[in-house]
């Protein structure tokens, strides 16, 4: 079990004990693959207690859904500040690929994540419920932008559209060259939607 260590404030032990949870599920899941890998394995590899485990995380699932949510929560505003100059589509290029390099320290928790929702049927029905999430996110986002009280189909288009280029691009990072960034590999996907529009 973990133990209280001196000098470590409340906020950091929580963080440092949700770094542990995440980082043994990551490795076992890595090893054993998603539905072999139980909450048990995952609080005894962190060092923590079953009770302890369900205090920050409520299901395996959301240990391992985690990941995204940081940076959805982030569009909203960044692709808000973008210039009124820029198109919709341009605006969400330039918050997108200014948002990339916060991903790139999660190459590992994404490599495990494709191949842990390519492997499990019940994951795969999560990522897609976490899918609406935040393509809803992003139309609410570009409503916002366009001053509408609620998303129409065209912000829904739009979402769904950059959600789906977000997804190659990490997809093609997490399983191809690291010396590509995510930056890049968005920039790429933005290029080639801009040749299928002219």
């Amino acid at each position: 079990m973990q133990t209280r260590q001196p000098g470590l404030g409340r906020a950091a032990r929580t963080e440092k004990t949700r770094t542990a949870i995440v980082t043994a599920a990551l490795d076992l899941i890595a090893a054993a693959g998603y539905d072999a890998t139980t909450t048990e394995a995952i609080a005894a590899r962190a060092g923590v207690s079953p009770r302890t485990f369900f205090r920050y995380f409520p299901t395996k699932e959301s240990v391992i859904l985690s990941g995204e949510d940081d940076f959805y929560q982030a569009f909203r505003g960044v692709f808000r500040a973008q210039p009124d100059t820029l198109t919709d589509i341009a605006a969400m290029r330039e918050a997108l690929v200014t948002l990339a390099p916060g991903v790139a320290r999660r190459r590992r928790w994404t490599q495990v994540y494709v191949r842990a929702v390519e492997t499990s049927s019940a994951l795969r029905g999560q990522d897609q419920i976490k899918h609406d999430v935040n393509t809803a996110s992003m139309a609410q986002a570009i409503a916002e932008r366009r001053a509408l009280p609620e998303p129409d189909e065209d912000c829904e288009l739009l979402a769904a559209i950059g959600h789906l280029l977000v997804s190659r691009a990490l997809r093609k990072w997490a399983m191809g060259p690291a010396r590509v960034s995510p930056a890049e590999l968005l920039e790429a996907e933005f290029a080639r939607l801009d040749k299928l529009l002219d």
